[in-house]
Protein backbone atom coordinates (compact mmCIF):
# COMPACT_ATOMS: atom_id res chain seq x y z
CA UNK A 1 0.00 0.00 0.00
CA UNK A 2 1.24 3.44 -0.94
CA UNK A 3 1.86 5.65 2.12
CA UNK A 4 0.37 8.68 0.38
CA UNK A 5 -2.97 6.85 0.16
CA UNK A 6 -3.14 6.48 3.94
CA UNK A 7 -2.57 10.19 4.59
CA UNK A 8 -5.73 12.24 5.03
CA UNK A 9 -6.61 14.79 2.36
CA UNK A 10 -6.98 18.29 3.80
CA UNK A 11 -8.29 20.06 0.71
CA UNK A 12 -7.15 21.25 -2.64
CA UNK A 13 -4.81 24.15 -3.29
CA UNK A 14 -6.14 26.38 -6.09
CA UNK A 15 -4.25 26.15 -9.39
CA UNK A 16 -1.29 28.50 -9.56
CA UNK A 17 -1.06 28.87 -5.79
CA UNK A 18 2.08 27.34 -4.33
CA UNK A 19 3.08 26.61 -0.75
CA UNK A 20 5.28 29.70 -0.66
CA UNK A 21 2.19 31.89 -0.27
CA UNK A 22 1.42 30.26 3.10
CA UNK A 23 5.00 30.70 4.29
CA UNK A 24 5.05 34.35 3.24
CA UNK A 25 1.71 35.07 4.91
CA UNK A 26 2.76 33.46 8.20
CA UNK A 27 5.99 35.48 8.12
CA UNK A 28 4.03 38.70 7.49
CA UNK A 29 1.55 38.02 10.29
CA UNK A 30 4.37 37.18 12.71
CA UNK A 31 6.08 40.51 11.98
CA UNK A 32 2.92 42.65 11.81
CA UNK A 33 2.05 42.82 15.48
CA UNK A 34 4.63 41.06 17.66
CA UNK A 35 3.29 42.65 20.85
CA UNK A 36 -0.23 41.28 20.37
CA UNK A 37 0.51 38.10 22.30
CA UNK A 38 -1.12 36.06 19.53
CA UNK A 39 -0.23 32.42 19.60
CA UNK A 40 -0.60 29.52 17.21
CA UNK A 41 -0.27 25.76 17.49
CA UNK A 42 2.04 23.89 15.12
CA UNK A 43 2.59 20.17 15.60
CA UNK A 44 1.02 20.29 19.08
CA UNK A 45 3.36 23.08 20.20
CA UNK A 46 1.97 26.45 21.20
CA UNK A 47 4.03 29.34 19.87
CA UNK A 48 3.77 33.07 20.18
CA UNK A 49 3.88 34.74 16.78
CA UNK A 50 6.58 37.03 18.15
CA UNK A 51 8.84 33.97 18.64
CA UNK A 52 8.91 33.16 14.91
CA UNK A 53 12.17 34.20 13.29
CA UNK A 54 11.60 32.78 9.80
CA UNK A 55 9.47 30.41 7.75
CA UNK A 56 11.40 28.46 5.14
CA UNK A 57 10.81 25.83 2.50
CA UNK A 58 12.11 22.37 3.28
CA UNK A 59 14.37 21.11 0.47
CA UNK A 60 12.74 18.81 -2.09
CA UNK A 61 9.30 18.98 -0.50
CA UNK A 62 6.22 21.22 -0.31
CA UNK A 63 6.45 21.37 3.47
CA UNK A 64 7.86 24.20 5.53
CA UNK A 65 9.96 24.65 8.62
CA UNK A 66 9.51 27.37 11.19
CA UNK A 67 12.65 28.69 12.83
CA UNK A 68 12.11 30.30 16.22
CA UNK A 69 14.16 33.08 17.76
CA UNK A 70 15.56 30.65 20.35
CA UNK A 71 16.99 28.48 17.54
CA UNK A 72 14.39 25.71 17.68
CA UNK A 73 13.21 24.49 14.28
CA UNK A 74 9.82 22.90 13.75
CA UNK A 75 9.85 21.01 10.47
CA UNK A 76 7.38 19.17 8.31
CA UNK A 77 4.72 21.86 8.50
CA UNK A 78 2.09 21.58 5.78
CA UNK A 79 0.36 24.47 4.11
CA UNK A 80 -2.88 23.25 5.68
CA UNK A 81 -1.35 23.51 9.15
CA UNK A 82 -0.22 27.07 8.45
CA UNK A 83 -3.65 28.02 7.11
CA UNK A 84 -5.31 26.56 10.22
CA UNK A 85 -2.93 28.48 12.50
CA UNK A 86 -3.57 31.74 10.65
CA UNK A 87 -7.33 31.16 10.73
CA UNK A 88 -7.11 30.77 14.50
CA UNK A 89 -5.29 34.10 14.79
CA UNK A 90 -7.90 35.84 12.61
CA UNK A 91 -10.74 34.30 14.61
CA UNK A 92 -9.28 35.39 17.93
CA UNK A 93 -8.63 38.91 16.69
CA UNK A 94 -12.16 39.14 15.32
CA UNK A 95 -13.68 38.01 18.64
CA UNK A 96 -11.63 40.58 20.58
CA UNK A 97 -13.10 43.49 18.61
Amino acid sequence: MDDSESEPTHGEVPAGLGPEIFREHLQQVARADPESGAEITLQDQKLFLADIDSVEAEPDTHRSRVRLRNGLIIGGITGAAIVAALATVRYRRHRQK
